[in-house]
């Protein structure tokens, strides 16, 4: 059960990743231009490629034709889905994101049934129960007298989206990454294609979208305050692929099932709130907190009691 730290300590990159996008689309892209922000991930993409090369030379790219094709698809994939994920943050907090995520352990054992062949038990089923409540429980539990009684079901739909993408190209990554004893190297191997997929995937929105070009020219090259916003994505890029090296490797040494299963989603779940409760207050432009009553907080914890009964009984 070691591996079930990698998609943890990733959750915890990708959330702090999370709270930088927050910002960025919050405060400094022009008119919401979602597709900006993933067309400057090229540069983690680029980096990481060649960071790879240099280390295992060749070797990185030695693996069947039809795995190479199948990773570049993976990663493909996952830049659509990260698209409707800029969409969705555009929408709503950060937090929302990671509450309506929780469909994720849905989504992913339907494709499993459909594409791995995977059987539904009694007692998963259950524990999709337990997650599901869970997720009601903060949605409608935690609003106010002067808040809307209905939850956001633009970001709703959106977040769906972009857990159905970022579930499939989990799918395909363990599908094509290549068979026999994890190694270092063939861990290398499918992160090079992923990466080479991902940078593919956004050259092609680079070149096809000018309305995103323009966004990301004003706000990250050009703009009154595009030094900031460069660093800020820069440092979005750095937790970016620490968080998907940490995913990836925890991917390639464990079961796919196991790892696109809720707990790496619970650990954002938790992260999440434990970022917004501590520094909320401290970094308001990047973590943009609700002020938290008791009885949220009694919400998240009896919610993350919930979710931990379902995790358990799904495995």
């Amino acid at each position: 059960m070691m591996w079930v730290i990698f998609p943890i300590f990733a959750q915890i990159f990708y959330c702090v990743n999370g709270y930088i996008q927050n910002f960025l689309t919050d405060t400094a892209l022009p008119k919401k231009r979602a597709g900006s922000l993933t067309v400057m991930h090229i540069i983690s993409f680029a980096a990481s490629l060649i960071l790879l090369f240099a280390v295992f030379g060749r070797a990185v790219m030695m693996i069947p034709l039809d795995h190479a094709l199948g990773l570049i698809l993976a990663g493909a994939i996952n830049i659509i889905g990260a698209v409707y994920y800029y969409k969705a943050i555009q929408k709503g907090d950060n937090i929302d994101i990671t509450v309506f995520g929780q469909v994720a352990p849905l989504i992913s054992l339907g494709l499993g049934v459909l594409l791995l062949s995977e059987t539904i038990s009694a007692n998963q089923a259950l524990g999709f129960l337990f997650m599901i409540g869970a997720s009601a429980l903060v949605v409608f539990g935690n609003q106010t007298k002067n808040e809307k009684q209905k939850p956001n079901f633009g970001v709703a739909i959106l977040t769906i989206i972009y857990c159905f993408f970022s579930v499939l190209s989990d799918i395909v990554y363990a599908m094509f990454i290549s068979e026999g004893p994890a190694t270092i190297i063939s861990f290398a191997q499918g992160f090079f294609y992923f990466q080479l997929g991902s940078l593919l995937c956004s050259l092609l929105g680079l070149i096809f979208f000018p309305t995103w070009r323009k966004a990301l020219k004003t706000t990250f090259f050009t703009g009154k305050k595009h030094k900031l916003n460069f660093a800020a994505e820069l440092a979005d890029n750095f937790t970016l692929i620490a968080g998907e090296l940490l995913y990836k490797f925890g991917l390639v040494i464990a079961p796919v099932v196991s790892l696109v299963s809720p707990i790496g989603r619970v650990a954002s779940l938790f992260s999440n709130f434990i970022m917004t409760l501590c520094f909320g207050r401290v970094f308001p432009k990047f973590i943009h907190a609700k002020r938290f009553t008791k009885r949220m907080i009694l919400n998240y914890v009896i919610a993350a009691v919930l979710i931990l009964v379902g995790i358990v009984m799904m495995n």
